[in-house]
């Protein structure tokens, strides 16, 4: 904000202020007023002007004489005695008056108070400036003022802004709900607000947004250094609508604490629910904040369209969370005050402020305009300081409109033809347009529709200039607003039907280009305007563009009710239409439930849509809705998940097309290794399939569940990649659990460990559980020996009771005690917590539980070894080993064979043990397993030491010492992980000079 004289310079929202009054300036010459000042005081060319304001459009070099002319009108400069702009002829122009920055001018301005032009406004202003105090001293504010239309919402906020400057420092953050996008769009009157704030306040916010708010800071990707987009992505994964809402207040509380910070949101009966989210969660913290957040709406929309706001404002009055200032209508006594102020007028005519005031009901804008219509006929004059009305009040009442809406009918039978279907354009596009878009509806020249515009913000009629700025192509072009919210809608009624339709239809075909290409942003946008420009299908596919975009703003929820309206504009294209669509749309509601981990409710949506699909004798779709239902029938019921199977098979098999049998069979099988037996037979089948399919389309993409075969079988690292390619992909929600395994096969702990530390973190800032990254700690410190922190971590409280979730824990926690319990000498305990995994009436099926169970198994012949049980041991290997051998994983193999040596051991049948442990060994030849090969190896040390064959045996044992070194050393220097894995009693016997079992000691 720039002061010189009695005006103001709002660069920010692009107004001239004189005094507590706007000054009309068409955007242009706005821009020429706005670079003088900038430059104040040196000779400014044409040229320069042209260069630096419209490097990318043309303009008219004698265009700039016009705008100068127009600025000096503003200005009130005349000729010959100009204070503010001199001409330098065919030189150029130079700013004269002296330039200060307002804050520094406002500290030393009297105390805030409404200029002449607001009356009857007082209580509330004085009201909204003692919220404003108590926010400067860091008791954080959230006030709503409320009213009809027309009753001076917008007025208030901006005469309180404009006085609110006078604090020295304060920040203003803006932004506006916009109809028809409440339910499409979320965030978006904040995004507005921060951008605002960002774009005015420039490097520091946006360190403390990047800093605080990485998840709102990602939504502004102009502002993002290329070199910063991966550390952002990757900060960023797995976010959720709670993060973001809780890293906004943050950021606002942390900004407020260097500057107080005043942000104000317009129109809140259109808002979204994720932004209601954000003023629900800023009014409840107790943290202070130097922040007035304001908020303007209509209660009776409120009341018409059932939205949760209502709801909110009453639960935080009561809580006394907030304060509402509820604007009526004025009396007459204010009606009188705005007469006598408009006209500078010491008296009035008697009963004149009775006529408006009941005319107009106190409706300050029906009021304004009432005053503007009478003086426009002339029926008011002012004659030496007195109002004189030149016919009487009885002759007078009958000209007078008997509602606004008539006034505003009246006013727009006065536009010429062009200015009528510039605005009509205007009000199809929005609140605010710019001239690209008016464009893009009419037959009309750019030019010509910038100079109605022009001349339309000049006379004050239904629009304000916004300054030049990018339309959506990229375009510079000027943008306007509505005065107010009822001129946009009474221009919007004054269309027909078919001609509101065509518009909207125009500017969607306009703009439709413009997403597709690289701006899928605006796809909200988009779709608003097919919906009423009654193209239901168009409609719909960007309603599904626009949910992909609420995703991205990690606003799930918003995600799904986008994509039931988008079903709801299919519905409206008449039965049997559409069909396909709608199979696709179903289908993507599923695909976000099962995001937020909503199991029941991802079936039943994927299952409408394998409904629809065989109902609408749809083959190709019914075979993918039946695969894509397969992921939470599998989770939710193994029974359902193979039957939803067999029938996906059935159904690709009766068409001619390999590509989709391919796929169908690559994910079918993928889902029976995952949650079946992990068969070997399944992990070929996948195999086959994918090779069908990359020969087919040559796509690399893969079904989730085959990284776990590949994994499974050995190819770690392709599985590795292929987990971090999915990682990415779904933003940390996908992808982390194989790559755990494949991590811990592979003997990278500390990597691991990194990992899981780095996925609580996460977990924690996104308000999730976090038992996937709880899974994999535990894991690993079972494979460390640290059986009490597995302990600790069982005793995590869960959000959810996901029984799956719960299965796989609750295992690992029981497999870590029985080892515990085998270290202590206990085999009975053991046995016991062994047996529990097994028992499906203890641990239900969850993925890969056929593999648990097998480590479970291990643990209960270790358990029989220990009691001495040898019987019951050989039993139990040679049921694992037959186990394992069936599966595809190379490290449960590798172990079942150790295992069978030791029984074989036990059993003095030392030839037996030595082919069953060479058999391991062979294992370890074709797969880096460390984990697995050092328990390979130190068995073989001690059969070879117990045959006596030193040489073989010093070897494996150490083989053994370089594998284990190899997973500690991948742990930090002091990372107590690593101490409790090479100080546990295993890990110890390898290392010691003489082998216990010459001294005659015990294994555990």
């Amino acid at each position: 904000m720039k002061a010189f004289g009695p005006f103001r310079l709002d660069t920010v929202n692009h107004c001239l202020w004189r005094d507590d009054e706007r000054a009309a300036l068409t955007p242009k010459a706005f821009d020429v007023l706005r670079y003088l000042v900038e430059h104040a005081h040196r000779l400014v060319s044409p040229d320069e002007l042209l260069e630096a304001l419209w490097p990318d459009s043309y303009v008219n070099p004698e265009g700039i004489r016009k705008y100068i002319l127009e600025v000096r009108k503003a200005l009130g400069d005349r000729p010959g005695q100009s204070a503010f702009i001199r001409t330098f002829p065919k030189r150029g122009y130079q700013f004269l008056a002296p330039v200060a920055d307002d804050r520094e001018a406002a500290r030393c301005s009297p105390a805030a108070q409404l200029p002449a032009a607001i009356v009857g406004r007082q209580d509330g202003f004085t009201r909204l400036d003692d919220a404003l105090q108590m926010a400067l001293r860091g008791r954080r504010q959230v006030v709503f003022i409320t009213g009809e239309a027309g009753i001076g919402k917008t007025a208030l906020v901006d005469v309180f802004q404009q006085q609110a400057l006078r604090h020295a420092d304060l920040r203003i953050a803006r932004g506006q709900c916009i109809e028809g996008f409440g339910g499409i769009e979320p965030y978006y009157p904040m995004l507005e607000a921060i951008g605002s704030l960002l774009q005015s306040e420039g490097a520091s916010s946006i360190q403390t947004l990047r800093r605080l708010a990485p998840t709102w800071m990602i939504q502004f990707p102009g502002l993002v250094k290329s070199e910063e987009k991966e550390s952002l992505r990757l900060d960023i994964a797995g976010s959720t609508r709670e993060r973001m809402v809780r890293e906004l207040c943050e950021a606002l509380e942390t900004i407020s604490a260097q500057t107080p910070l005043l942000v104000i949101l317009e129109d809140l009966h259109w808002v979204d629910p994720s932004t209601l989210d954000v003023i629900s969660a800023f009014a409840r913290r107790r943290e202070p904040a130097k922040v007035l957040l304001l908020g303007t709406y209509r209660p009776v929309d409120v009341v018409l369209s059932q939205g949760p706001l209502k709801s909110l404002k009453q639960d935080l009055s009561v809580r006394r969370l907030c304060r509402e200032i509820a604007l009526e209508g004025l009396d007459e006594s204010a009606v009188a005050e705005y007469v006598a102020n408009t006209f500078t007028a010491e008296s009035l005519p008697q009963g004149l402020a009775r006529l408006i005031h009941e005319n107009s009901g106190g409706n300050p804008l029906f009021m304004a305009a009432i005053v503007r219509d009478m003086a426009a006929k002339g029926l008011i004059v002012t004659d030496r300081g007195r109002l004189v009305l030149t016919a009487s009040l009885e002759n007078v009442y009958p000209g007078i409109p008997e509602t606004l809406q008539q006034m505003l009918e009246i006013q727009l039978e006065r536009l010429s033809p062009q200015g009528l279907r510039v605005l009509q354009s205007g009000a199809v596009a929005g609140e605010r347009f710019s001239v690209w878009a008016a464009t893009a509806m009419l037959d009309a020249s750019f030019a010509s529709i910038e100079e109605t515009c022009d001349g339309l913000a000049a006379r004050q009629q239904f629009i304000r200039p916004l300054g030049i700025h990018n339309a959506q192509p990229g375009i510079p072009s000027a943008h306007f607003e509505f005065k107010h919210s009822l001129y946009r809608q009474a221009l919007y009624r004054s269309l027909s039907g078919l001609n509101r339709a065509k518009l909207h239809r125009s500017l969607a075909e306009r703009l439709s280009p413009i997403c597709d290409t690289g701006k899928p942003e605006i796809a909200a946008e988009v779709a608003l305007h097919f919906e009423e420009g009654r193209d239901f299908e168009r409609a719909a596919r960007y309603l599904m563009l626009a949910a992909e975009n609420a995703a991205n703003r990690f606003s799930q929820r918003d995600a799904i009710e986008i994509l039931r309206r988008a079903l709801e504009r299919v519905h409206a294209l008449g039965p049997g239409a559409g069909l396909a669509l709608e199979v696709e749309i179903l289908q993507r509601i599923g695909d976000t439930h099962y995001v937020l981990g909503e199991m029941s409710d991802s079936a039943g949506s994927y299952q409408a849509a394998v409904d629809l699909a065989a109902r609408s004798g749809f083959r190709a779709a019914h075979a993918r809705a039946l695969v894509h239902l397969g992921f939470p029938a599998w989770y939710l019921d193994a029974a359902l998940g193979s039957e939803v199977c067999r029938q996906a098979i059935e159904v690709s098999l009766g068409l001619d097309d390999p590509l989709l049998s391919a796929e169908t069979q690559l994910a079918v099988a993928g889902f029976r290794f995952v949650y079946g037996d992990g068969r070997d037979e399944d992990a070929e089948v996948c195999c086959a399939a994918l090779e069908t399919i990359r020969r087919l389309n040559g796509s690399s993409a893969i079904h989730d569940g085959y990284i776990y075969v590949q994994a499974l079988r050995g190819d770690y690292q392709e599985s590795l990649r292929e987990a971090d390619a999915l990682i990415k992909a779904t933003s940390n929600r996908l992808g982390r659990a194989p790559k755990f395994l494949i991590l811990l096969t592979c003997g990278r702990f500390g990597e691991l460990l990194t990992m899981v530390r780095r996925g609580r973190e996460l977990e924690e800032k996104n308000g999730e559980d976090p038992w996937i990254s709880v899974l994999g700690e535990s894991w690993l410190r079972a494979l460390c020996f640290d059986f009490e922190g597995v302990r600790d971590l069982s005793k995590i409280v869960m959000r959810t009771d996901a029984e799956p979730h719960a299965a796989w824990i609750s295992t690992v926690s029981r497999i870590s005690s029985g080892y515990a319990e085998l270290y202590r000498g206990n085999p009975v305990e053991a046995l016991r917590s062994f047996s529990e995994v097994c028992d499906p009436r203890i641990t239900s099926n969850f993925i890969l539980h056929w593999r648990w169970r097998l480590h479970a198994r291990l643990g209960i012949t270790e358990a029989h070894l220990l009691a001495g049980d040898i019987a019951d041991a050989r039993r139990e290997a040679d049921d694992v080993l037959a186990s394992a051998l069936s599966a595809a994983d190379p490290g449960l193999q590798a172990l079942a064979w150790e295992l069978r040596s030791r029984v074989a051991s036990a059993e003095n049948d030392c030839e037996s043990a030595r082919i069953y442990v060479d058999r391991a060994l062979a294992i370890l030849d074709r797969f880096d397993i460390p984990v697995a090969a050092w328990q390979v190896h130190r068995t073989a040390w001690e059969l070879y030491d117990q045959l006596a064959d030193r040489e073989r045996a010093d070897e494996h044992r150490a083989r053994a010492k370089q594998l284990i070194l190899r997973i500690a050393d991948s742990f930090e220097h002091d990372e107590p992980l690593k101490q409790s894995l090479l100080t546990a009693p295993p890990i110890r016997r390898v290392f010691t000079e003489k082998s216990e079992a010459q001294a005659g000691g015990r294994r555990y």
